[in-house]
């Protein structure tokens, strides 16, 4: 099947000086990087342009590693930068950033290579695994963020058909903190908003008085 071609439009590039690597966001999508972070981890997709030529995107069996001792293998099954879509995955780590440029570990990836995208790192879906909860079981648009913890509770459809299930075995809640993913039951849940509340019960009284004055209630 013919299928239309596409445009990629880079939003930066490769950098390299002695052993310094970094990625150098072009001045029209610096507002992108806002929320980025110092040893955040990052899905870096690269687009190898020095190997976007006819010839080698018609390439589809390679010897992994480039080592004609390797059987030859479909590059779907490979990391080759040839390939029909010359593009490359990286999982980094910045390690800072300074204005339009994230440093990050060392790549093979040569100076001038054009990014593609950047997207940061969950341990959900982008290290999967056998997971309590399966992916189409949870309610992501009703999902929550607070500072750096993302709350996605599980759908709440069919619940009926689980009335002899614990509420230590049922799993109610993924919480995301950075690229890490843990799953909590529902007795878990219950047993953290209790703790959430004696904390805020300890806060300072001035404290809890700006809160309560923010959402419309006298101190």
């Amino acid at each position: 099947m013919d299928c239309e071609p596409f445009k990629i439009i880079p939003v930066g590039m490769v950098r390299k000086e002695n052993e310094k690597t970094w990625l150098e966001i072009y001045p029209e999508f610096s507002e992108a990087v806002e929320g980025l972070g110092k040893e955040d981890w990052i899905k870096l997709i690269l687009w190898f342009h020095e190997s976007d030529t006819p010839e080698r995107r018609s390439v589809l069996k390679v010897h992994p590693y480039n080592n004609p001792k390797n059987p030859l293998t479909g590059v779907f099954a490979t990391r080759s930068p040839v390939r029909p879509n010359p593009l490359a995955i990286y999982t980094v780590r910045i390690h800072r950033i300074e204005g339009s440029r994230l440093y990050i570990d060392w790549i093979d990836a040569h100076d001038g290579t054009p990014v593609a995208d950047i997207k940061i790192l969950v341990e959900r879906l982008d290290c999967p695994r056998d997971t309590p909860i399966e992916e189409w079981k949870l309610d992501i648009g009703k999902s929550r963020q607070v500072g750096e913890i993302n709350l996605i509770p599980r759908k709440d459809e069919h619940l009926d058909e689980l009335e002899e299930v614990s509420p230590d075995k049922y799993n109610a809640l993924v919480v995301e903190i950075g690229p890490k993913t843990t799953v909590l039951t529902a007795k878990e849940l219950v047993d953290l908003i209790e703790v959430l509340e004696e904390f805020y019960d300890k806060l300072p009284v001035e404290i809890k008085d700006r809160f309560r004055r923010r959402e419309g209630h006298s101190p």
